[in-house]
């Protein structure tokens, strides 16, 4: 467990024991007291909310080469091979993923978990899936590896092409105190 998960571990004990607080001082009619706990407890969530966005901003996007894993547990994804096929103004980008399992049993994706590509003007292209290739989220036997296809279409001469692989909906990585996997401030740059 790293240290921003115990950090959020502790402020969560922390938010019971304060919840708690209040409420014994509300059920004994002490108004005042449990309206200063709560004031305290709201100074406490503001300090840590504005640490949070100040790291989230601070840190910068990180950098991967192609080939390079990015891991949920004994989970991993690789980005294995780009091939470029250009047709009339635009260009399909195949991308193969490695997804591999360094367990004795059966694993799935993390949840909500998503590619698509930007351009060097921050549009966002998502993928197509071929119907005959597996999501993301298919089981991976034992100590195994499955690859799958994702196709993009973006426009042809491209200055710079960047994969990310992030996680959709609410996730527990969005309250941890610097990075987290699939935060999506993670890229591979393709060209």
């Amino acid at each position: 467990m790293g240290i921003s998960k115990i950090i959020l571990c502790f402020f969560g004990f922390i938010s019971v024991i304060v919840l708690a607080s209040i409420t014994n001082s509300l059920i004994h009619r002490r108004p005042r007291s449990a309206w200063m706990t709560f004031r305290i407890y709201l100074v406490m969530v503001a300090l840590y909310a504005a640490v949070l966005v100040a790291t989230t901003l601070a840190l910068p996007i990180r950098t991967l080469p192609i080939n390079e894993p990015q891991f949920s547990g004994d989970w991993s994804i690789t980005p294995t091979s780009v091939r470029r096929l250009p047709h009339d103004l635009d260009e399909n980008y195949e991308v193969d993923f490695r997804l591999a399992n360094r367990t004795k049993v059966p694993l799935s994706a993390p949840k909500g978990l998503f590619v698509y590509m930007l351009t060097e003007d921050g549009t966002r292209y998502n993928p197509i899936k071929p119907a005959s290739e597996p999501p993301f989220d298919a089981p991976v036997t034992s100590q195994r590896a499955i690859t799958t296809t994702r196709i993009f279409t973006l426009p042809s001469n491209l200055n710079r092409v960047e994969l990310v692989m992030a996680r959709q909906g609410l996730q527990l990585g969005w309250f941890l105190i610097g990075r987290s996997e699939f935060d999506g401030r993670t890229v591979i740059v393709l060209q």
